[in-house]
């Protein structure tokens, strides 16, 4: 089967950044080899290029020659490459494969030309009409967005971030995406999604990241859909997603609420994670906290996900529903 294979050859530490995603990273210089080309350009521009050219083709061929790039340099495959501006990295590695035979091109303008049209884009208001959920937590908005993949977008998964005091459970507590990869993602997506589009409607921040303006306000404006839920449901997914939570890092989380918490219930909270009774923590979390700092959205629709087929059935009954009036909305 043919494919369109998308290979970022700059250096590891660029690609870790940001890069266009679903790009493979092949660099032709490394970390180190690109910031001493780079200094040695400024003192002698044309002992630069003679030295970075050798490593570049050293690197070439070792790309070339590694088994595990095999199905990557496959003569079925349509190879696209770019660099930071579409100069000569990409164009060397381009020069090698297109002399090999290979049906290749090269982005022109590299990612800089790439991220002018994301900040572009992102700039606008969003072309989609927006389904949005709103509800108290845990009341199983994500698990609706993920049944609905084919035409939701999943923020808090672009931004790797729940959007709350402990939003960090979602990338293990390592790191959220650079603020240029989360507007990449979210490029991405609403490329790939047309129409309407579910999403949940999510705070301006999550975490270190920010939605775009324009796309916040449009969510905002979409067709609002109250999620709600039983108290033990509620309970039971959010015990799901933070069951695995380090002591160390609930102490830490649990430091952000605090100023927020009478001091009875902060210390009932601990003492129950300290027993090990994670329920009891979830129920106090859920009434003590987040219900009071919930801002109640008035919806024009409202589903009960205690049956989340049932719930996720209704919401596509809506978006259908829409479709066959004909109403436009944003």
């Amino acid at each position: 089967m043919r494919k369109q294979i998308l290979i970022d050859v700059r250096s590891s530490r660029e690609f870790r950044l940001s890069h266009i995603p679903n790009a493979l990273n092949l660099p032709v210089l490394d970390d180190e080899e690109y910031e001493k080309i780079g200094t040695l350009y400024h003192q002698n521009s044309f002992y630069a290029k003679l030295q970075g050219g050798a490593i570049v083709c050293q690197n070439i061929a070792k790309h070339l020659e590694n088994p595990r790039n095999f199905e990557i340099f496959h003569p079925k495959n349509k190879l696209v490459l770019y660099c930071a501006r579409g100069g000569q990295r990409s164009r060397s590695f381009w020069n090698v494969l297109r002399e090999v035979g290979f049906d290749c091109e090269r982005i022109e303008g590299g990612y800089k030309t790439y991220r002018q049209n994301v900040l572009e884009s992102l700039q606008k208001p969003p072309k989609q009409s927006f389904l949005t959920l709103y509800g108290m937590t845990g009341c199983g908005k994500s698990d609706l967005i993920a049944m609905q993949e084919d035409w939701s977008i999943d923020i808090e998964g672009l931004a790797k971030h729940y959007g709350s005091s402990f939003g960090d459970q979602a990338n293990g507590f390592q790191n959220q995406p650079s603020g240029a990869m989360f507007e990449n993602l979210l490029y991405e997506e609403l490329q790939n999604k047309q129409g309407i589009v579910l999403v949940e409607g999510e705070s301006k921040k999550l975490g270190n990241l920010v939605l775009p303006t324009p796309f916040f306000n449009a969510m905002h404006c979409g067709v609002k859909i109250l999620i709600t839920s039983s108290m033990p449901q509620r309970i039971e997914r959010i015990v799901k997603m933070y069951h695995s939570i380090s002591a160390e890092k609930f102490a830490e989380c649990m430091q952000k609420i605090r100023p927020y918490l009478q001091k009875t219930y902060f210390e009932e909270i601990m003492q129950s994670y300290h027993r090990g009774n994670l329920y009891e923590v979830a129920s106090i979390l859920l009434e003590k906290y987040y219900d009071r700092v919930y801002r109640q959205q008035k919806c024009e629709f409202e589903i009960c996900s205690d049956d989340l087929i049932q719930a996720s059935a209704e919401i596509e009954n809506i978006k259908n529903a829409i479709i066959k009036r004909g109403l436009p909305f944003k």
